[in-house]
């Protein structure tokens, strides 16, 4: 239906599973890129879990994130 969302299209917050998708990489390159601190975009820990900002993944695609850090 138009105007319905699911709850996964709205979360604010990615697993690095679901990030890996987005991107197009593997979940373990992902993983050793934020490890090696070469990962793009800011990463949130939340005890042990990783969670990247969708707004930021969205940003990161669209050309607006530099890749420098």
């Amino acid at each position: 239906m138009p105007g319905q969302h699911k709850y996964s299209d709205l979360k604010p917050l990615l697993r690095a599973e679901e990030t890996a998708i987005l991107l197009g990489e593997t979940r373990s390159t992902l993983y050793r890129a934020i490890k090696d601190g070469k990962f793009p975009i800011p990463v949130h820990r939340i005890g042990s879990r990783i969670r990247i900002p969708r707004r930021s993944i969205e940003r990161f695609l669209a050309g607006e994130v530099s890749t420098t850090r």
